[in-house]
């Protein structure tokens, strides 16, 4: 199984064309990313095409009713088809619907991912069906064909203690995952100060163990390719100091720390699993 990692232009600050040069640069496979309209489409196409980078599209579905949710799915969709998306991560649907109203979302999503060409996958995100593990369980239970875009810090904010608890469920996870979002969070946070701190150890460490775990069983399903990225938001996702507002740390640095340490925690995984 090969690691394909992506950069996120969330967060990033500057000339769009000289980041997206750096990213190519730097070796990235692809940029993952939402854009909200056809003028920042545009934009992008010719800078990916320059810098041969891949396009992995996130759609994040809005309104109040389901039938709502659909149609801002289906015009994410129409919107990217200019930038050949490899494939999609979704961030969907609502935390308040009843469950019959998320049982009819993913009836109708599910419909239309049918309908195209590349992998659709559904991200564990706070404010979604998938924010906490109960209804994630029941949503997979329903609907096993799902594929995931696995990010645990959402679960870990929003049941305030790392999931070691929750392993079973975070392994049925990665049978159905086919993208990391390689963010690390806190009981009571979505996002370390500084991912190299030493105080954010111990969170990477769990992290870590739970990346793995997807792995395995990706790997299980005889999957050529996964793909991570080191989805790090700014500002006030990321932490400030007080008065300032200024960042604890250099978002960008950080990004890049991260994607060379889970490049080299995959290598280093899959060298003990030979050796197991």
């Amino acid at each position: 199984m090969k690691l394909l990692t992506y950069r996120t232009l969330w967060g990033t600050i500057g000339d769009r064309a000289a980041i997206i040069e750096q990213f190519a640069a730097a070796g990235y496979h692809g940029i993952e990313s939402i854009f909200w309209n056809e003028a920042e489409v545009r934009e992008a196409k010719p800078l990916l095409e320059r810098g041969k980078l891949d396009y992995r599209g996130v759609i994040w579905t809005k309104g109040a009713a389901v039938a709502d949710h659909l149609a801002s799915f289906q015009e994410h969709l129409a919107r990217y088809q200019d930038l050949s998306p490899s494939g999609y991560t979704v961030i969907g649907g609502s935390d308040c619907w009843e469950e019959a109203d998320t049982a009819r979302f993913y009836e109708g999503v599910l419909t239309l991912e049918a309908k195209v060409p590349v992998p659709v996958a559904h991200e564990i995100h706070r404010s979604t069906c998938l924010f906490h593990p109960a209804p994630t369980r029941r949503v997979l239970a329903r609907f096993p064909e799902l594929k995931l875009v696995c990010d645990f810090s959402h679960w870990v904010v929003a049941c305030e203690r790392l999931i070691h608890d929750q392993e079973d469920l975070i392994r049925q996870c990665g049978r159905q995952a086919v993208h990391i979002h390689s963010r690390v969070g806190t009981e009571e946070a979505p996002q370390v100060g500084d991912l190299r701190a030493p105080e954010a150890r111990p969170y990477l460490d769990a992290f870590e163990k739970w990346w793995e775990i997807v792995w395995e069983e990706q790997e299980k399903r005889g999957l050529a390719v996964t793909t991570i990225c080191p989805e790090l938001g700014a500002p006030p996702y990321q932490p400030t100091l007080p008065y300032t507002g200024e960042p604890v740390a250099d978002l960008a640095a950080v990004c890049e720390w991260q994607a060379r340490r889970q490049e080299a925690h995959f290598q280093e995984w899959q060298a003990r699993r030979m050796l197991s």
